[in-house]
């Protein structure tokens, strides 16, 4: 008996100086890429009455040569909405920041610009995000209601433990990526790089939740007629509580 709960522990010692667990699950990736398949946003959004909590959050990095040097450039877009899945329009609020880097990779970077504007209504309908304060559309994609095709994948990665939350990575070549993400982003390239899907889940009493869902995309283009490479990452986080949903909705609406 000594022996096998000394043979347990220096199992157990090894599987976490070496960062792997002992026990594996798989995600039941299928039914989460169904949902997504379907638009099924009652289900991704956890909505109660057909009206859900959400945070959407979306920025791009443009890197380029200007002087010989490296310069980044980042537009962050933070929303925080209220999605009627009845009529896949939302309503909420956003706010731009801006950031310039010179040379973003080094340990002495400067910061040449950062921006923040003053927080926006905003409402999502047909596809379209407006800035209604201003009555402008914006440039950003709630694309998570867009993922056609993602049942067809399969995931790179699938598996957790005791030491890794679940969570779902799915790696896109571009003609994947061209079918089931460009065909409504439209991102124009000259090179694509990468493309992947990620869910991040959460475990509760044996059931998984979504956390998060990032949609990320890399390629090379043009940027003030220099070449560059562009960045884009596209986030969601649903809210679990959303039983007062469909009031703040209404209050929104009536405001």
């Amino acid at each position: 008996m000594k022996k096998l709960l000394l043979m347990f522990f220096t199992i157990t010692m090894i599987t976490a100086i070496s960062g792997c667990s002992l026990f594996t699950k798989e995600v039941d990736y299928q039914k989460i890429a169904d949902d997504l398949n379907k638009k099924n946003m009652n289900a991704i959004l956890y909505a109660v009455d057909g009206y859900a909590n959400y945070d959407q959050t979306s920025f791009i990095d443009i890197t380029y040569k200007i002087n010989h040097k490296y310069r980044e450039e980042t537009n962050k877009l933070n929303i925080s909405g209220i999605y009627n899945t009845n009529n896949s329009t939302a309503v909420g609020t956003g706010q731009k920041s801006f950031q310039v880097f010179d040379n973003p990779n080094n340990s002495k970077s400067t910061l040449v610009k950062d921006d923040t504007e003053p927080s926006f209504h905003l409402s999502y309908s047909n596809n379209q995000y407006i800035n209604t304060d201003i009555k402008k559309p914006i440039d950003v994609q709630f694309i998570f209601d867009k993922l056609q095709g993602i049942e067809k994948l399969k995931p790179v990665h699938f598996t957790y433990g005791l030491d890794e939350p679940p969570s779902i990575n799915y790696k896109l070549n571009e003609k994947e990526f061209n079918e089931i993400v460009n065909d409504n982003l439209k991102i124009k390239y000259d090179n694509f790089k990468s493309a992947s899907i990620f869910i991040s889940l959460d475990e509760d009493n044996n059931k998984l939740y979504i956390d998060y869902i990032r949609v990320g995309v890399s390629w090379e283009g043009q940027f003030n007629h220099k070449q560059a490479d562009f960045t884009l990452l596209n986030m969601i986080y649903p809210s679990q509580d959303n039983k007062n949903a469909r009031e703040e909705f209404e209050k929104y609406i009536n405001n």
